[in-house]
């Protein structure tokens, strides 16, 4: 299953940082995913999905793979020293599903 962000996040920024897959973004700041692209808006009118977070960084679910086949855990998880990253089971995706994800993310041009 993806990976959530608890409001215990103080928002050092680390984890966007380390994600292989840019799936985590920092506290107020909205995305979008537009013909299989993911893009940053700051369009102040935008409904904001369930796991959106004005206070402190978040996990796009769509875009979480867990790091399978990248690291051992999550990296987000791992790096995090405020222990505020935890599995998102709303969000509950099978092992299959994660790794159909990352080899979808990775094919998408300038995933990278």
């Amino acid at each position: 299953m993806p990976m959530k962000i608890a409001s215990s996040c103080e928002n050092c920024g680390l984890c966007e940082i380390l994600c292989p897959y840019n799936a985590i973004y920092p506290a107020g700041v909205n995305w979008r995913k537009i013909h299989n692209r993911y893009f940053i808006f700051c369009d102040e009118d935008l409904v904001h999905d369930d796991f959106w977070s004005p206070a402190h960084c978040y996990i796009v679910p769509d875009k979480c793979t867990e790091c399978l086949g990248k690291y051992p855990e999550p990296i987000c998880k791992t790096a995090c020293t405020k222990n505020a990253v935890m599995s998102d089971n709303v969000h509950w995706e099978s092992e299959e599903h994660l790794y159909a994800k990352k080899e979808y993310l990775e094919t998408m041009p300038g995933w990278m």
